[in-house]
């Protein structure tokens, strides 16, 4: 039951990033976010990522979290989904699908030069204080991801691979903000 489950969400997957690289589905992704460069939307769509997804793009530092120790075990897939839904990303939502994938499988290397441009974008257009405001909550997110599974007990201990991947997270969102 479960690997016909698998196979359908394997083709939602496809059906996805057919979409994403449609003309219309560039258009309206330019449409929709302001997003003037054309760089970032080739990797958007590269990504399977239109513009009813790009939520989840906001969730990529806690994916690359917790796949830092090269496994994004179920604890830090829960956590993950659960900061998600608090953003109002619901499990029947393609975003949904697409964060799930990136916590199944490791994201494409494009994804991270997608989400450095995602996030220059998005500084762009906020002040300084909400950059910092959303650079901790993001760092404070992926503290949680970290936490999810190591430590005593598989509670609270944060590796130093996860370390090193939040603050690597946290000095590329201070350099898309510095350079806006």
């Amino acid at each position: 039951m479960a690997r016909y489950f698998d196979q359908i969400e394997a083709r939602i997957v496809q059906r996805l990033h057919a979409e994403a690289m449609s003309d219309e589905s560039r258009e309206e992704l330019l449409r929709s976010t302001g997003i003037q460069d054309p760089q970032l939307i080739d990797e958007l769509s590269k990504l399977g990522i239109t513009a009813n997804e790009l939520i989840a793009l906001r969730f990529f530092p806690l994916v690359m979290v917790a796949w830092a120790e090269d496994n994004a075990d179920v604890e830090e897939r829960h956590v993950v989904q659960a900061q998600a839904g608090r953003l109002g990303i619901r499990e029947d939502s393609t975003a949904w699908i697409v964060l799930d994938t990136w916590l199944r499988t490791p994201p494409p290397g494009v994804g991270v030069d997608a989400w450095k441009r995602y996030t220059h974008s998005v500084f762009s257009r906020m002040s300084t204080v909400a950059c910092e405001r959303l650079i901790e909550l993001t760092r404070d997110q992926m503290t949680k991801v970290a936490k999810a599974s190591g430590g005593h007990f598989g509670i609270g201990k944060v590796s130093e691979k996860e370390r090193t991947m939040i603050d690597r997270l946290v000095a590329t969102m201070r350099d898309q903000m510095k350079s806006v």
